[in-house]
């Protein structure tokens, strides 16, 4: 058995024999992946670029040759769990910014729910708890105007917020909730879950879920007992090896038919930023970076990803920093 979760409805490979019409197996696997730049060969550019920002082979190297002269200049700033409700988490959310106010340029700050600490009832109560929240951040926001006025803020709902629930992928929170914050801070942006980004040729995914639970109560089969991996490498191998974010039965995981390619992994993305109630966590499998902020609300924790690293030659190589607030 290799690395990874078995669960309902995923694809594995066995080795065994069948004796009297029963298939006794002896050895079971994910499937056989590859990297993203043997994918892209395989399938063509054009057939693997789900932007269709890129019409050819020239324009991708052309935007390959501004990622290496200037992609060092990014940075994504990630937090999950990020509980408005809590005055602890406002504290710390200013004292972030507080540390980044100073950048040039300013690092793009992706906030990854859930935003209130309890589910919020869909009565007038709820709803004005949930838009004060977000006036009280857009206030600790305003109180650093470079960062006000510059900075970039995507909001990405979590299992809990506001919305259309229950069902991937998950449509943005709705404006209704963050018109304080959209007036008060210049760029803001309220992405879907998963939501895509791409930073030059870089393509990175961000989903947030509570993925390790889920896999736990639909595997069919544990992962190794001698692996050393955490179950957080577990979860987020076994949707890579699958090639899709959610690989379980629609009665426990329901998907938008005509949106499900937004949940899909082939070919791999450079990284996939996956929020959970898990411990940080961060591993490279198959040139692929996988990440797992951990949950801000507990511990304060954070991640750094710069998508250029470094740059030598015609080579980048990224960089990830697992991050605490004091």
């Amino acid at each position: 058995l290799t690395d990874g979760f078995v669960t309902e409805n995923s694809v594995v490979l066995i080795e065994g024999e069948a004796i009297d019409g029963v298939l006794h197996v002896h050895n079971m696997g994910s499937p056989i992946v590859e990297n993203r730049l043997d994918s892209i060969k395989a399938i063509g550019l054009q057939n693997s670029d789900i932007f269709n920002s890129i019409g050819s082979l020239s324009e991708y190297e052309k935007l390959r040759e501004q990622e290496i002269e200037h992609g060092e200049d990014g940075m994504f700033v990630v937090l999950s769990d990020v509980y408005l409700d809590s005055p602890a988490v406002i504290e710390k959310i200013e004292r972030m910014l507080e540390g980044y106010s100073d950048f040039n340029p300013l690092p793009i700050f992706v906030f990854m729910g859930n935003f209130t600490s309890k589910p919020l009832s869909s009565a007038s109560e709820g709803t004005k708890a949930m838009i004060s929240y977000f006036e009280d951040l857009a206030n600790v926001i305003c109180k650093f105007p470079n960062v006000a006025n510059e900075g970039r803020f995507v909001f990405i709902p979590g299992p809990n917020d506001p919305g259309i629930t229950g069902v991937l992928p998950r449509g943005p929170i709705p404006n209704y909730f963050t018109s304080a914050l959209r007036s008060k801070v210049k760029n803001v942006m309220l992405a879907s879950n998963p939501c895509r980004m791409r930073f030059f040729t870089k393509e990175i995914v961000f989903f947030r879920d509570n993925l390790v639970s889920k896999m736990r109560r639909n595997c069919l089969i544990e992962p190794r007992q001698d692996s050393n991996g955490q179950l957080s490498s577990h979860a987020i191998k076994t949707v890579l090896d699958q090639g899709h974010l959610s690989p379980l039965p629609l009665s426990t995981s329901p998907i938008y038919w005509q949106h499900d390619h937004a949940l899909r992994l082939y070919p791999f993305p450079d990284a996939l930023i996956c929020g959970d109630r898990v411990e940080q966590y961060y591993e490279t499998y198959e040139e692929c970076d996988a990440i797992n902020p951990g949950p801000f609300s507990n511990g304060f924790n954070f991640v750094v990803y710069r998508p250029v690293g470094e740059a030598g030659g015609s080579q980048t190589k990224s960089d990830v920093e697992l991050c605490e607030v004091p």
